[in-house]
């Protein structure tokens, strides 16, 4: 089975692009994707956390995650407050980590801005 394509994006926070710019030329994405936005209605406040937390952490997250991103918010809410979530359920958490690109291997990939005035360099260029 091939290995997923890596959202142009996400290549660009890693350094994938500097990397093997080749890789990544003339691909053809939405150009201006709307970002992931506000939680949906009707999830929990712990829910809602979580949402913030994976929208804050993982920049490169849009309009097109925002049903995986709910999925998550759903199982690490109810891992914070059922203490007999199942080991499949945690399975399927780090599945959907990982198809965002937020596991720690994915993490340690990533050009973490030393300060603030550079985030948004380092992030998209």
């Amino acid at each position: 089975m091939a290995k997923p394509r890596t959202p142009t994006k996400k290549a660009k926070v890693s350094g994938a692009t500097l990397k093997d710019s080749g890789r990544y030329k003339g691909r053809k994405e939405p150009t201006n994707p709307s970002l992931v936005g506000t939680p949906y209605k009707g999830m929990t406040p712990a829910e809602v956390k979580v949402w913030k937390e994976c929208a804050e952490n993982m920049p490169w997250l849009n309009v097109s995650h925002r049903l995986l991103l709910r999925q998550v918010s759903i199982l690490a809410a109810r891992m914070e407050t059922d203490p007999e979530l199942g080991i499949s359920a945690m399975h399927a958490l780090s599945a959907m980590l990982s198809k965002l690109g937020a596991t720690p291997t994915d993490e340690s990939k990533v050009d973490h801005p030393q300060g603030e005035e550079d985030q948004d360099e380092h992030f998209f260029h």
